[in-house]
């Protein structure tokens, strides 16, 4: 049998390979991948832009499949089981582990980014304990949970409270996603900032009552007390993380969760001026992973939307360089692995 998978040879460069099909460990599965998303992460790595990931490895951290393997220490998992995968593999020892925050773990690895390669291949071993069984639920929409748990982290990490009146910057996958999930954890207002129109529109129409404008259009009146109580910036460059803190209201905590570069221009006398709390969101844990999979099961909104398009897997490198030059146009875009799914 086959493994065939595209390796991450060069910036910009995937090289098609044929691997063994991996044997799991005692605490393992193997997954036949059927769908893996392509996430902004992996474009920036693919462009040079990443601050962590290079070159040298099989990208595809966002992915669903179906378990063909078990290690021999696996009890409630078989094989035929359709699966999503949490991609974040931790030391579960380190000061934070054992404190419930494995995502920012002393020897974090991330399947498909650092420390092992992903699902940008027809099969990838996996630790038992980050698969989660879909029973009926669509592989290809539960592959937007490990986006959809980025937003929910960011939302649960902050002091976010009903009733806030919240700006979002950036309505790419991430930032419609924790927008999705302020509307649906009681936001009173929401404001969605974008540069491109096409997204500002589909932002519109998938949540409603949302107000979406471009960042010259931004307003402090908007808000009742002079300002959002709460800015999440999910796009992740000096000019929105600018955005960001130039909207905020004195005493204002901004969220970062989109990545940002590894050194960054921005205008830190605000920070220190306003008393403004800026506070970092990688990520996220089991509990976001749940909740993400719960609210996409449950149609919360119309989540189809999102998927933008659906490539072949032989035409892995085609798909990253029309989303990466169509970005108004591509929300999600998903590669089709396996031959079992739709």
């Amino acid at each position: 049998m086959k493994n065939e998978g595209w390796y991450f040879e060069d910036l910009r460069t995937f090289k098609r390979v044929d691997n063994p099909v991996p044997e799991p460990l005692p605490e393992e599965v193997v997954i036949e991948v059927g769908y893996v998303g392509i996430c902004g992460s992996d474009l920036h790595a693919y462009t040079g832009e990443h601050p962590l990931v290079s070159p040298g490895k099989i990208l595809g951290h966002e992915f669903t499949g179906r378990i063909t393997k078990i290690g021999d220490e696996v009890k409630d998992l078989k094989i035929g089981d359709n699966v999503v995968v949490e991609p974040s593999i931790s030391c579960g020892t380190c000061y934070n582990c054992t404190h419930g925050r494995y995502n920012i773990c002393n020897e974090l690895k991330v399947i498909g980014c650092v420390g092992h390669d992903g699902a940008f291949q027809h099969f990838v071993s996996v630790p038992a304990q980050k698969v989660y069984t879909l029973g009926e639920f669509s592989m290809k929409l539960a592959t937007l949970t490990e986006p959809f748990a980025v937003g929910v982290h960011g939302v649960r990490r902050s002091s976010f409270k009903p009733g806030n009146e919240v700006l979002v910057i950036g309505a790419g996958p991430i930032g419609l996603f924790t927008a999705i999930f302020l509307h649906f954890s009681g936001a009173k207002k929401l404001v969605i900032i974008d540069l491109i129109d096409e997204r500002l529109r589909f932002a519109r129409d998938l949540i409603p009552g949302a107000i979406t404008i471009k960042p010259e259009e931004f307003r402090k009146d908007m808000f009742t007390f002079e300002g959002p109580d709460l800015i999440f910036e999910c796009v992740g460059t000096d000019a929105t993380m600018n955005t960001a803190i130039e909207s905020a209201r004195k005493g204002t905590e901004i969220l970062l969760v989109g990545v940002p570069p590894a050194i960054s221009n921005v205008k830190m006398i605000y920070v220190q001026d306003r008393e403004l709390k800026i506070t970092g969101s990688l990520m996220y844990v089991k509990e976001d992973f749940l909740v993400a999979m719960d609210l996409l099961e449950k149609g919360m909104v119309d989540f189809d939307k999102i998927v933008t398009g659906v490539y072949a897997f032989d035409e892995l490198p085609e798909a990253f360089e029309y989303t990466l030059s169509n970005k108004a146009k591509c929300i999600k875009t998903l590669i089709r692995v396996g031959d079992f799914v739709d």
